[in-house]
């Protein structure tokens, strides 16, 4: 079997121009497959799986190894804590090795066409409490970058925009006395956000002082050190700048703002339907993810103050 995995890696490399990392993590995936049929495994589950295929010379034998042996190291890599992403890697690796096997006739049977992917987990979506928010704001303001920084950082979460609608925004798109943004979402399509009274103080400040630092007037808000429109790049630097600082760069980016500001709104008693109206989202399953996050949020309070949880280590008589 291991002389098959050559040669699947060669047509992968030379013809198919797979990157070498790539090509290693397939020649991984199925050593690791090697060794299962092999009897390779840890020691909790020696003789703990049926195979029907036939080691010879210290090796499978490729034609004797069935769907079912297949299954059962996609169940070995499942019982050893591997997520569902992982598996999915795994299969469609077995899979392309056993197609290509069966379209040089190394073997006459595919028994990886029966292999079926598991159902896709959905990531809740990261946040940020207020407590932590207010953390990553609460840098001093010393000069205009700091005042764009924490302008910026406060639309984010003011509105719940996509990092390219902050970026992209214009002055001419701008109401401070409505408080409203208008920007222009996925597909260009447009749509109004509302800017809380906090958020529209900082942006009074920031224009002013933007004004007075730079002769050229851009039409975009936000600009970089040349007084020119900011990057998405540049936008994204920022925020992740003052999440360093802040200790939060391990669970911040822009995204995390928006995400925050749609568990917010859910979690305060926001109707759904006008939470998807504001994130721009097309299809009301996208925004119904927060709905999982407000639930997994109030089973952490639960979990943490509830007498009876058991979790939160008190008195519980």
């Amino acid at each position: 079997m291991y002389n098959l995995i050559d040669s699947f890696l060669d047509y992968i490399t030379y013809e198919k121009n797979y990157s070498s990392n790539t090509a290693g993590d397939y020649r991984s995936d199925l050593l690791q497959l090697v060794d299962f049929l092999s009897g390779k495994v840890d020691e909790e589950f020696k003789n703990y799986y049926e195979l029907d295929c036939v080691i010879t010379g210290d090796e499978p034998d490729i034609l004797t190894v069935t769907v079912s042996d297949l299954r059962s190291f996609l169940e070995y890599c499942y019982d050893r804590g591997l997520k569902k992403s992982s598996l999915e890697r795994k299969i469609a690796v077995i899979k392309s090795f056993f197609n290509y096997l069966h379209r040089q006739s190394f073997i006459e049977n595919n028994p990886s066409k029966k292999l079926i992917y598991p159902k896709k987990e959905r990531r809740l979506p990261k946040f940020l409490y207020l407590k932590e928010y207010n953390e990553l704001t609460s840098f001093e303001i010393h000069d205009f970058f700091d005042l764009r920084d924490k302008t910026a950082i406060a639309l984010f979460y003011s509105t719940g925009a996509r990092i390219s609608e902050i970026a992209g925004s214009l002055i001419a798109d701008l109401d401070l006395d409505s408080g409203r943004l208008k920007v222009s979402g996925k597909g260009s399509i447009e749509r109004m956000l509302f800017i809380t009274d906090e958020t529209v103080g900082l942006l009074k400040d920031y224009i002013r002082e933007r004004d007075l630092k730079f002769t050229v007037k851009s039409d975009f808000i936000f600009v970089n050190k040349s007084g020119k429109g900011i990057s998405v790049k540049g936008m994204y630097n920022l925020v992740m700048k003052r999440a360093a600082a802040a200790g939060l760069s391990y669970k911040l980016s822009p995204h995390t703002l928006r995400h925050s500001f749609a568990t917010e709104l859910m979690n305060n008693g926001a109707d759904i339907r006008a939470v998807q109206e504001m994130l721009g989202h097309r299809s009301l399953s996208t925004t119904q993810v927060y709905t999982h996050t407000t639930k997994a949020r109030l089973k952490k309070v639960y979990d943490l103050y509830h007498p009876h949880s058991g979790k939160n280590g008190g008195d519980t008589e």
